[in-house]
Formats: C-alpha cells, structure tokens, sequence
C-alpha cells in the first residue's frame, strides 16, 4: 500500500480527486455539475467516494434483506454479464458465500439472469458512471457486506485489445477467470418459464410467424462493425423462397426486411430456441444465443471490433470454442474477410 495515494475520478463532467494516507481518505477536492450547475468543492477527512458509490447502491437493496455478498454486474456487455452465471457456484466456494444479490444499472441484464437463476436481482437506477468509475478494488466488505466488481469491464477488454497490439492472441477467456479469482467454470442452463413462453407467443402472433418453419436473425451489434443490409436481405429472400418465415430480432422491433415485433431480451432468446436456423453477427448477444439449450445450428459471423481490431484477431481473442457454453456439434463461426460473403453465405444455407 503507498503511504500517499491520490485517486483522480472523472465522471462525465464531474471532475474528483481524493487523497488518502495509508488508504485512509484525508480530503477530497473537485468539480461537480448537478441539474446543470457547476459545483466546485473541497471536503476534509471525507467518506472515501468508493464507500459513496457503495450507499448509492445500497439505497436499491431492500433493508431487510440478509445478503452477504453483492455482485456488481457493471459491465457494458451482454455476454460478459452472462459468465456470471457460468461463475457463481465457484464464487460461492471461494467467498463461503450463503445470501447472494446481483445489483446492476441496467434492466437487461436483471431479464437476462432471470433465465438462469433464482438468486435475487436488484436495479440500481443509476447512470453508469454516477457509481462505477468510483469503485477501484474489486473486492470490498462495507458495512458487514462483500462487494465483488464483476470482471469484463472497460478496462478489461482494454487490457486485451492492448495485448493483441503487441503480438499477444490470449483468448479472453483464461483472463477472464484469472480477474475473477477461479479457476473453472460450473454448469449453468437458460430456463424458460411458462409465463415466459406465453408472454413471447402472444407478441409474435400479431406478426403470423410461422413458429414451426422459421430463421431467427440477429444482424445488430453495438461494438462491431455492421454487415451490409444486402447480406441479410439475400437470406432473408432466399429462406423465403424456401418455405421459411425470417425473424429480425433488433433493438426497436422494426427491420425493412423479414418479420419483427418487439420483444425483451428474454422473449427474443426464447423465440431464438424454436428458430430451425440462428444467424448472428457477433456480439454479446450472440453469445446468450449460442448458450440456449437444444437449439439448431447457429452461424456467427465476425466482423471487425471495436473499430480497430480486424475481424481475424477479433476472432482469435473471443472464439465461442472457449466458452463454457460452447457445442462443436451446431456452432458455426465465420471470419468476414474482403469479398468472402458470397462464400460465407453459400456455407450457411447448406
């Protein structure tokens, strides 16, 4: 520990500083802006703004619950949040943990874990930034709790992209387990509720999908570059002509080609298990897809990351066969390299 530590913190337009002595906080200083007016402040022997990050969440846990140990689920990807899952029995070893909590800024991760388990799920209604960038130890116990960073963060898939740039093509993987402390994952398994079921079926009847005859496509990404619309209106028109309805699943329900309604993300990974055929561009997402049960083959197909990182190394880095939910019997994985769609898409609809 160094006897003087200053942490610097910029939060959006919020600009903070501590300095701590021996990790006790001795003052902290900065600017912050509130409801659009600009705030400097200085404040002696304060609450370390980690410890003030900690109450912002506890205010979203009900006071009478008994949780031991609460898990941060701060990532900004699906399928990094998704790992979780396939971590926890391990976790519970490593921590002896007897009530646990998963607390996040985002809904979509508390419908997605609803899947999975019946550990209890609390929203935290929070930007992201306003808690996150203030937590720097991944562990921390506060008042008679754990606090455990989930890993995969920002800086995380940094570390990676940085290690590709030097020659280095670890799979994200075995750092992803080295950041959570284990050393294997556990059996974990997507379960669909009948309410689930029924709630999914009521939304794609307005849309007359053909449930018994369909392809379930997922052409959107937020870290990765696009595939032209011409690719998916090709497969759509071709599974068409086929006999075949075509689900779009995107983000507002809304796709010039194929039939779309809007679903949550629980509904759409439920439609997806019933699809005779799954296409997706590769993403977070696409991850939860490859982890349904029972499903058909699925087709993933990689394009460019993070704006910088070629479609191969994106690859390389972040292949399904590492994943603990991986089946070599109906997952396809494909490398969009220059002029090879054609040749992907011929390989597809065999």
């Amino acid at each position: 520990m160094k006897i003087i530590n200053k942490i610097k913190l910029k939060n959006g337009k919020n600009k903070e500083r501590e300095i701590q002595f021996l990790g006790f906080p001795l003052f902290q200083y900065g600017k912050k802006e509130e409801n659009g007016t600009k705030e400097r402040y200085f404040e002696i022997f304060p609450k370390s703004l980690e410890h003030k990050a900690l109450d912002k969440i506890l205010k979203f846990i009900p006071k009478d619950s008994k949780h031991d140990h609460i898990w941060i689920v701060r990532t900004l990807g699906l399928g990094e949040a998704q790992l979780l899952n396939f971590m926890m029995d391990e976790l519970v070893k490593k921590w002896k943990v007897k009530n646990p909590c998963f607390v996040s800024h985002r809904k979509i991760y508390k419908e997605m874990f609803e899947m999975y388990t019946d550990i209890p799920f609390y929203h935290i209604d929070l930007p992201h930034d306003e808690f996150a960038l203030d937590l720097k130890n991944m562990n921390i116990k506060y008042k008679g709790k754990y606090f455990h960073i989930h890993h995969c963060t920002i800086a995380d898939s940094a570390k990676l992209v940085k290690n590709w740039r030097n020659g280095s093509l670890e799979h994200a993987i075995p750092i992803y387990l080295q950041i959570a402390g284990i050393n294997s994952f556990n059996n974990a398994e997507i379960k669909f509720t009948e309410a689930l079921k029924n709630s999914t079926l009521n939304n794609v009847q307005k849309i007359n999908l053909n449930l018994d005859k369909f392809i379930f496509l997922s052409p959107q990404a937020q870290a990765t570059k696009q595939i032209e619309d011409e690719f998916w209106e090709k497969l759509t028109e071709y599974y068409e002509q086929q006999g075949f309805d075509v689900y779009v699943n995107t983000s507002d329900g809304k796709s010039q080609y194929g039939k779309t309604t809007y679903l949550n993300i629980a509904e759409s990974i439920y439609l997806a298990s019933l699809a005779k055929k799954i296409i997706a561009l590769r993403c977070g997402y696409s991850e939860i897809l490859s982890a349904i049960p029972a499903r058909n083959n699925i087709y993933v197909l990689y394009s460019n990351c993070f704006k910088t990182v070629p479609a191969k190394q994106f690859y390389e880095i972040f292949s399904l066969k590492e994943y603990p939910f991986y089946n070599s019997t109906n997952t396809y994985e494909f490398i969009i390299e220059k002029d090879n769609l054609d040749e992907i898409f011929e390989q597809i609809i065999r």
